[in-house]
């Protein structure tokens, strides 16, 4: 097969689409070495395939063009080029032209612009409105990261062909160093851009509450500037317990591995993923999780982790407080529960890989059939 993969995202982006994609082409070198593959870019990106059999090619439009208009107008012809057997779209948008005889895969992470518009920089509701729902339309098999958002296309798109959908789910790095056996720091760890989803003055509030009833918390931040976060920086500022809170920005892989290693637990309190890649990486370190519940990451983390009501500061207020008084069984638990390592064993970017892998085979297999 000749595999096409657009990859305009690692020209820039190091976290959230960007993370995703650079850890299962990783994941997908190791395991394919019989297939090519073509990683489509508008220019020169950072990402250096290892493989023989990965190659990047730079298509350039006459023009300098925003990502989203080069992949519907300058694609396209490149993907007919270049005799493309399965065209793979990794961040929920398709060419809608003509790329011949390109079967379609499109990744769905979430479906963020219609569940919270308002929370979405316009560019880029804009982009999902515009793109997104038909790509979803003349994709020939979607691919949704986890089964909430499985459930999401159902609801959001009721007429939805079933058989269109394959769930092939995130996974974990295995850590760069080994788990804590030295007791860890006191400190919260969030992991997120400054966005309004990621519901950070929610978690503020809380710390507030904590703060009011003489429990000090330590919170350290780390993620990049996100979009719509002047009202949240502002609260940053002028929070009472803005001495107990560090903010790190983006870090690189490393570093971040370091952070979930020594920090007390991991707060995603998160309005809406499609996944919550920082609930599985924060457990591959065996670090304490509180999360969302009734979320996709209740679905991921299952009984690892602990869960509030994230619109409620108090239920994370009382979830923080109810994590320090029993820290000490929540990482025995973490340590000694024999299920967490089969959990971490399913969710691994090799069986992301393995398992879009075979789809893309399938897929050719049916065609010739």
């Amino acid at each position: 097969m000749r595999i096409g993969i657009d990859i305009k995202c690692l020209r820039y982006n190091n976290a959230g689409i960007g993370r995703y994609l650079r850890c299962i082409l990783e994941a997908l070198q190791k395991i394919d070495s019989q297939n090519e593959y073509v990683l489509f870019a508008p220019t020169k990106t950072p990402f250096v395939p290892t493989a023989a059999n990965f190659k990047v090619q730079v298509c350039k439009s006459e023009i300098r063009l925003p990502g989203i208009l080069w992949q519907q107008s300058t694609l396209p012809g490149f993907i007919r080029e270049n005799d493309i057997d399965i065209f793979w779209g990794p961040e929920q948008t398709l060419p809608v032209g003509n790329t011949g005889r390109a079967i379609r895969v499109l990744t769905v992470h979430d479906l963020v612009y219609k569940r919270f518009p308002e929370t979405m920089v316009k560019s880029v509701l804009w982009i999902n409105r515009l793109f997104g729902n038909k790509s979803i339309e003349i994709a020939d098999a979607i691919c949704p990261v986890s089964e909430f958002t499985k459930d999401e296309l159902f609801h959001f798109f009721p007429k939805i062909d079933t058989t269109k959908l394959h769930v092939v789910y995130n996974g974990a790095k295995a850590p760069t160093t080994q788990p804590a056996t030295t007791p860890r720091n006191n400190n919260l760890l969030f992991v997120g851009s400054l966005e309004p989803r990621k519901n950070l003055p929610a978690l503020i509030h809380a710390l507030e509450i904590l703060h009011d009833n003489g429990q000090d918390i330590s919170l350290t931040i780390t993620g990049p500037k996100g979009w719509r976060n002047k009202s949240i920086c502002d609260i940053l500022s002028k929070t009472p317990v803005t001495n107990n809170i560090t903010h790190l920005g983006f870090v690189s892989d490393n570093e971040l591995s370091e952070l979930y290693r020594t920090s007390a637990a991991v707060i995603f309190p998160s309005l809406y993923e499609g996944f919550g890649l920082p609930v599985l990486e924060a457990l591959a370190q065996r670090t304490p999780v509180l999360t969302t519940k009734d979320s996709a990451m209740e679905e991921i983390a299952g009984d690892f982790a602990t869960y509030f009501d994230a619109k409620d500061p108090e239920s994370i207020a009382s979830a923080i407080k109810s994590f320090y008084n029993n820290r000490t069984a929540v990482e025995k638990k973490l340590h000694e529960d024999a299920g967490l390592n089969k959990l971490l064993e399913h969710y691994s970017w090799e069986n992301s890989a393995r398992s879009l892998l075979e789809l893309f085979e399938s897929l050719t297999t049916r065609r010739q059939s």
